[in-house]
């Protein structure tokens, strides 16, 4: 049995603010750190390999 729908209190707005403002700190922290590890992934791989090993495969 449903009675009518109560209007939320000035501390449950406030505290869904606060957790939506909390979430979205958090998915820009996390896209940062994955941001950087891209990037340094691409440089690491142009880069030339240290000494002759063209054509050497060690397994």
């Amino acid at each position: 049995m449903s009675g009518p729908r109560r209007r939320p209190t000035a501390r449950e707005r406030t505290a869904r603010y606060l957790l939506a403002v909390r979430l979205e700190q958090l998915r820009e922290q996390a896209a940062a750190r994955i941001e950087p590890t891209g990037s340094r992934l691409s440089e690491l791989a142009a880069r030339p390999l240290e000494g002759d090993t063209t054509g050497t495969v060690t397994a």
